[in-house]
């Protein structure tokens, strides 16, 4: 089954995956990568040609590579839970999804699958009950804590259901799938899993907090990705999520790999508002902090997300544990001297 598939941000993290997946899964298809740098630890195939210097938020500098391509993979994007990149997170995720759907509208293309993230279907604080994609989340709570990330990834998922209804009005050409993965982890990151991995390692976590988080083996998600290409799904949204996990659990799964001593003490809930006032001054005063209000502010939360659609759908289900993907990971971070 050739295809011509685009894949915007295609150099990042789940890129680098995704593309190798792509290349084994449809030989002979061409594979078109439009990002704004190449990413040096990837390598790519004769099969892909890499488009760079291409700008998501300028429509005119990515329309006319849309031209004659079946498939677009919509995954350029920014992870930041900063204040000061509100305006960064509006113009990429929302206006930079529009131009996305506007050049596949203009070129004809038949598929956009838009790569957003559970962060944009918000989130009950109930570990007994993960949400799915029909969860009704109270988006003034995001806005009242400032969550510009999970603001705009939910306001692009917008543009794209936008589209959707639009084309049942006119001539439906564009098929517009959501996927929703979890927390990424795997080798090939150097921010979260490394950086994950590194404080453990170096005991610069000084407790637990007292929340969860949905964490997905990177792998497993370009395997999903893939399968609904092959399935070709049809105007739906999916979670490729993984495995609900406290951040106790988290930690203690990393401690014990790299064989150091565990944070034993988890925060108390109730500290939830008084640390993220303190740390909301802090950034106030100091914009580049590296641990955020948000951040914070989320880390208290159990933000636990249901898979069992995607299962019964289309009968995918994470293949790689969460230890696996933190062994997979330290063994590639000790390749690469990270």
């Amino acid at each position: 089954m050739q295809k011509n598939i685009l894949v915007t941000g295609g150099c990042g993290f789940l890129g680098q995956h995704l593309i190798a997946q792509l290349s084994k899964e449809f030989p002979g298809s061409s594979i078109r990568i439009l990002d704004l740098k190449q990413n040096q630890a990837c390598s790519f195939g004769q099969d892909v040609t890499v488009v760079l210097k291409k700008n998501i938020c300028d429509y005119k500098s990515i329309s006319a590579e849309f031209k004659d391509i079946d498939i677009v993979i919509h995954l350029a994007g920014i992870v930041s839970f900063a204040k000061k990149d509100k305006k960064l997170l509006e113009a990429v995720h929302i206006c930079g999804t529009r131009n996305v759907i506007k050049a596949c509208q203009e070129h004809k293309v038949k598929t956009l699958i838009h790569v957003s993230s559970v962060a944009a279907l918000g989130f009950n604080d109930d570990k007994h009950n993960p949400i799915d994609d029909e969860f009704q989340f109270d988006w003034k709570l995001a806005r009242s804590r400032n969550k510009y990330y999970m603001l705009t990834k939910h306001d692009a998922d917008l543009e794209i259901r936008k589209a959707r209804h639009a084309a049942g009005h006119k001539e439906p050409h564009l098929n517009t799938v959501i996927v929703y993965p979890g927390l990424l982890l795997g080798p090939g990151d150097v921010v979260n899993s490394a950086k994950l991995i590194n404080a453990i390692r170096n005991c610069r976590i000084p407790f637990n907090m007292p929340g969860g988080t949905n964490v997905i083996d990177v792998r497993d998600v370009a395997s999903g990705i893939v399968l609904m290409i092959k399935k070709d799904v049809k105007n739906k949204q999916y979670l490729l999520s993984g495995y609900n996990l406290t951040f106790k659990q988290i930690n203690s799964t990393i401690a014990g790999i790299l064989k150091v001593k565990c944070p034993k003490t988890t925060l108390p809930k109730r500290l939830n508002f008084l640390m993220y006032e303190i740390f909301n001054v802090i950034e106030s005063v100091s914009p580049n902090v590296e641990l955020t209000s948000d951040n914070v502010d989320s880390a208290f939360k159990f933000r636990y997300f249901s898979n069992e659609k995607t299962r019964q759908d289309l009968g995918w289900k994470p293949k790689i544990g969460f230890d696996q993907t933190i062994k997979d990971t330290v063994e590639w971070m000790k390749k690469n001297k990270i």
